[in-house]
């Protein structure tokens, strides 16, 4: 069995129906690498990924370009790029930008989330 390759400008963006102005593509889903799943995000200036947690997934988040703050737990935290953040089951987490700039990001979810 070969590798797979993907382009992620290929992959259709859409708005997330659960957080504010959280634009999507889905990058790896499982029917691509069963162990995990990764997501392209565009969170634009007023936008919001609310506060929410995951029963089954790990939520790993990396800050590709812009500044966000970032609800942890019960913490917020000033999160520009290059920062990452990793979400258990269960650990509330979300992400608020704040500023005049769009955000990036990429979110791994493993199990995968899709």
């Amino acid at each position: 069995m070969g590798g797979t390759t993907l382009n992620t400008a290929e992959q259709p963006e859409y708005q997330h129906p659960k957080h504010k102005d959280y634009h999507l593509r889905d990058i790896v889903t499982a029917a691509a690498n069963p162990a995990m799943s990764m997501h392209l995000g565009r969170l634009e200036p007023g936008g919001e990924i609310f506060v929410h947690t995951h029963e089954a997934q790990s939520e790993t988040f990396y800050i590709l370009s812009g500044e966000a703050v970032c609800t942890m737990g019960t913490e917020q935290i000033p999160f520009p790029s290059g920062a990452c953040g990793v979400a258990p089951p269960g650990v509330p987490h979300g992400l608020r930008n704040d500023s005049r700039e769009t955000v990036t990001l990429l979110a791994l979810f493993t199990p995968p989330l899709k």
